[in-house]
Order: C-alpha cells, then structure tokens, then sequence
C-alpha cells in the first residue's frame, strides 16, 4: 500500500451482462438460502454451490477451496470477481480503481460507510444484494450497524468486480475521514486495511 497512485486511473461501467450475472448469482443464492429454512443453512456452503455451477462459469474460475476470500476469477470483460468474507471494519480507499461490491449476506446487521458528493459522510443498509459502487478515491467500509451491539460472529459477505488487483491499489484513509467515520458510525475508525 503505497501513499500516492502511480497507476492508471481505471474507472468504468459495468457492463449489462455483468450486472445480470451477479443478479442471477444472488437469485440462486437466494432459493437456497429458502429451500433451507428451518434446517441447517451454511451460507459459504451455499454461495460455493452456487458459484460452481456451470452457468456461472467466468473466463478464468476462482479459486473456491478453503474458507475465502475466493480470488483469482476473471469474468470476459477481462474484470477480477471475488467472493470476499469480512469479520470486521476494513476501511480504506482505491486511488485509482473503480469497485463494484454486491452484498451477499450478512450474519448480523450491515451498513455501508461512503462519502457523498460534497464530502458528507453516510451510511447505507446493506440488504442481500445491493450493489455498492465506489468510484476511484471514494473511502468506503462495511460496518456492523451503528447503534446496535455488534455480534461476535459478525460477517459480511460481498462479491467484488474490481479492473485489477487491488494489492496495488488499496490505501489508508485520512485522519479527517477516520474523524468522519467516528461521527456516523459511533465507533473508532480501524487503523488500516
């Protein structure tokens, strides 16, 4: 983690068939999650199931073994997809990198911390299958719910559709924005990533 970007800036859209695979990925996901109620439901078993499916297939597979994060998948716009699972704060910035993030599930409650336009910070419910756009530079973080006690097993689970890996391009946050998250959230800022 560099403190300046000596990287190309890579900002885009998603294309239509990116969108529909990660809809199709979570209706799937979904039906599972239902076809389990009142039994036992493993939701990484479940996501794993799914992701392995012939129709979900991407350019270049990820690794789906061990417990996650599941990386290395490449989908044919030639963008990287990860199955991320986060048991706390990671909050941090891409200078120079576009992320799309699509909520899968959540063992607790969940928000999403960003800025708006104007620098004003915010958070968002984070429900099964939101999408979480964060432009190049744009500091953004999933964190339990603010106000509520944070559950010890408290994890969220996302899909991530980045244009590189973000080994290169992921970076601490300022202490104005640490300051910002205090406020919204109600608890301390982590330190890094």
């Amino acid at each position: 983690m560099s403190a300046t970007a000596t990287i190309p800036v890579l900002d885009h859209e998603l294309a239509d068939d990116e969108t529909q695979w990660m809809k199709s990925v979570y209706a799937d996901f979904s039906q599972a999650r239902a076809a389990a109620a009142g039994g036992t439901f493993d939701p990484k078993d479940a996501l794993r199931a799914v992701l392995g499916k012939p129709e979900y297939r991407l350019s270049v597979a990820p690794d789906l073994s061990g417990p996650g994060p599941w990386r290395l998948g490449q989908n044919r716009h030639g963008r990287n997809v990860a199955a991320v699972f986060l048991p706390k704060v990671e909050l941090h910035t891409h200078i120079a990198s576009r992320t799309d993030q699509f909520a899968m599930y959540v063992v607790g409650e969940a928000e999403g911390f960003a800025l708006d336009a104007q620098g004003k910070p915010y958070l968002t419910p984070v429900t099964g299958g939101g999408h979480f756009h964060n432009p190049p530079g744009a500091p953004h973080a999933f964190v339990p719910k603010a106000g509520q006690p944070v559950p010890e097993n408290w994890e969220i689970a996302f899909i991530a559709i980045t244009p590189r890996n973000l080994k290169e391009d992921t970076h601490r946050v300022s202490d104005e924005v640490r300051a910002m998250y205090k406020q919204v959230v109600g608890r301390d800022a982590p330190l890094g990533v």
